[in-house]
Parts: structure tokens; C-alpha cells; sequence
């Protein structure tokens, strides 16, 4: 595979991006300890709905249009709302996933949405499959059997139930390879930035009478949990997805996603040194099993027909 023509410029960019991102449980699991926390599903609503004001200053700054001319609601509203029920779903999993299992294991399951992505083409829109992508995909499987096989062996991190935390995380693979869908989807006819913000925007939306309702507490009550949730929605979320998107424009899409898996590794070390949640060896291994199995995977993966 060449990629004589890559533009170091969005590398760093796409290196950044997915480095922000690997920030996001590490903040999310703080804004929901100490004086003042906040639940799960508020810091999944205090996200979406930060990193929009975020990405609407951004758009604001640059005059760029955020509100879609008439023309655009053409071929129908659902790129509008569509791609934001499968965020809401996404963020609402892996939220409450912190609350059971591990960050490790949560950010390291979530990433497999690139195995659900890949058979749904194969099944739905009759893809090819090399048999290096299924070399990739038999590997992931198996590490991630370790990966939740380790959730019966360590210490949890919370008094939640690992497994279940494990199966979420699987959730949100399934609801972010649906979100991926959809934007590829609409990507035909409407810019990457305004369907990311629209899509976050309608998040918050979702997620707003979920988090209002339930019973933690939705504002946050000290300046340390503000800071923690202004880090997810506007580093992680607005600036993470932002340089991704500057730096997929000038990274081959099969180096960018080999690249990204950088960021559940980030996501483990920083929930070691930050969060305290260590490794034990079985955990490990499996981790090491699932990206090379990405890995493999996304090397493999075919172009449509």
C-alpha cells in the first residue's frame, strides 16, 4: 500500500485529533468523581451540547454557513436528524458503560465498529471480503472474547456489573458504525462539518430529557467538573472531531483509519496514569489481539463494487 501522497501537515492534524478523542473517557469518568459530579448521560449531554457552541463559535469565526439553505432540504430532513439519533445512541452506550467496566475495554470494544461497518456492506451492499480482512476480524474476535473474559478475572473499577459494561461498549460499536453509515451516506450532497455539527445538536437534543430526568445531579456543582466536561466537549469532541476531519483530507482513508487506532492504545496508558485502572495480563493480550485484528482488518478492507 503506497502513501507517497500524504501531507504531513494532516497527519499531525489526524494524530491530534485522534489523541484529543482518547481523552474523552478519562473526562468523563473524572466530571462523575468528587464535589460536585455530575451522572453519566449529563456528561454525554454536557458533550454533544458543548462541543456544538464549540463548533458554532468555529463556523461563526471562519463565516462559515451553518443553517441550510432551501435547496438542501430537497431530498428530504432525515440528514439533518438522522446521523444525531445515532450519536444520541452512541454516547448514551458509552457513557454508561464507564459505570461497569474499564475505559480500556470500553474505548478498545467501541473501536470494533469498523468490523460491523465492513460485514453490513458485505451483507447489504455485497461488498467483497479479502480473506486479510477476515484474518483481522477472526483476530478481533478473539481478543475481544479476552477483553471481556478479563472482566471476570480484575478488580472493576466501579461497583457495576463488567460484563454488562462490555456489552455496552459493544453497543456503541454498533451505534457508531451506524452513525458512520449515515454520514457517508449524506456526505454525498451536504459538507462533513455541517453534518457533525447538526448531528451533535441534535444529540444534545436526545440526550437533554434523558439527563434532565434522571437522578444524578445534571449541573455541575464545582469548577473541576466544569473543567472536565468543557475538556470533553471541547477539546475531545469539537477539536478532536475537527482535526480529524482537517487531516482525513489529506490522509488515504486506509492509512487514516489505521492511524486512529492509535487512540484507544492513549486511552488505556491514560487510564492507567489518570484514572488508576491497571492492566492485568489476559487484558493486555487481548488488547494487543483486538488492534492488530483492526489493524488487519482495515488493511483488508475492499472497495465497493
Amino acid at each position: 500500500m503506497s502513501h507517497t501522497n500524504v501531507s504531513p501537515r494532516h497527519l499531525i492534524g489526524l494524530i491530534a485529533g485522534a489523541l484529543c478523542i482518547a481523552f474523552a473517557p478519562i473526562f468523563a469518568v473524572l466530571s462523575r468523581q468528587g464535589e460536585g459530579q455530575v451522572g453519566m448521560w449529563d456528561s454525554a449531554f454536557w458533550r454533544v451540547f458543548l462541543g456544538a457552541i464549540a463548533l458554532g463559535i468555529l463556523f461563526g469565526a471562519q463565516r462559515k454557513r451553518i443553517v441550510p439553505r432551501r435547496e438542501e432540504f430537497r431530498g428530504g430532513y432525515h440528514w439533518l436528524w438522522l446521523p444525531g439519533v445515532a450519536f444520541a445512541a452512541d454516547f448514551w452506550a458509552w457513557h454508561w458503560s464507564f459505570e461497569h467496566t474499564s475505559v480500556a475495554n470500553s474505548t478498545l470494544l467501541a473501536n470494533t465498529s469498523i468490523l460491523w461497518v465492513t460485514l453490513f456492506a458485505w451483507w447489504v451492499w455485497k461488498e467483497k471480503l479479502s480473506r486479510l480482512f477476515l484474518i483481522g476480524a477472526a483476530l478481533a474476535f478473539v481478543g475481544m472474547g479476552m477483553l471481556m473474559l478479563s472482566s471476570t478475572t480484575r478488580e472493576p473499577p466501579t461497583d457495576g456489573d463488567p460484563i454488562f459494561g462490555d456489552f455496552l461498549a459493544l453497543l456503541t460499536a454498533f451505534f457508531y458504525g451506524s452513525y458512520q453509515l449515515l454520514i457517508k451516506y449524506f456526505r454525498r450532497e451536504h459538507s462533513g462539518p455541517l453534518l457533525l455539527f447538526w448531528a451533535s445538536l441534535v444529540a444534545a437534543m436526545v440526550l437533554f430529557p434523558l439527563a434532565w430526568f434522571h437522578s444524578d445531579p445534571f449541573w455541575p456543582g464545582s469548577t473541576e467538573v466544569w473543567g472536565s466536561l468543557i475538556g470533553l466537549g471541547v477539546l475531545s469532541h469539537a477539536c478532536g472531531q475537527g482535526l480529524i476531519a482537517y487531516g482525513l483530507g489529506g490522509v488515504p482513508a486506509s492509512l487514516a483509519a489505521v492511524t486512529l487506532l492509535v487512540q484507544p492504545v492513549a486511552t488505556a496508558f491514560l487510564g492507567i496514569l489518570i484514572l488508576g485502572q491497571p492492566l492485568v495480563s489476559i487484558q493486555m493480550i487481548g488488547a494487543a489481539i483486538v488492534v492488530t485484528g483492526l489493524f488487519l482488518a482495515i488493511r483488508g478492507k475492499s472497495t465497493p463494487r
